[in-house]
């Protein structure tokens, strides 16, 4: 059995991002798996940068998906905030 190419070794980082970024958009997850998302998808650019993986767009989306579950967390967060402050009205 041979061994991974190194230049394939960092992908996980990519798809990581992807499942967390994912999960936290589906699942209405927020800042739980959105901000680790974020975090390792950078991580998985940062990597290819230097050559050691290839997969930039599928950590891009993973980082996209977690700023977008944040974004969507505080927009809900206000608008119940709003509702309470205001009774409903």
């Amino acid at each position: 059995m041979s061994a991974a190419a190194p230049g394939r070794a960092r992908n996980s980082l990519g798809i990581w991002s992807l499942v967390l970024g994912g999960a936290s958009f589906l699942l209405f997850l927020g800042v739980l798996t959105g901000i680790p998302a974020i975090v390792v998808g950078n991580d998985g650019r940062r990597a290819v940068r230097a050559g050691q993986a290839d997969n930039e767009g599928v950590a891009m989306t993973g980082v996209l998906l977690g700023w977008a579950s944040i974004a969507l967390t505080l927009v809900g967060g206000g608008v119940v905030i709003y509702l309470m402050v205001t009774g409903g009205r």
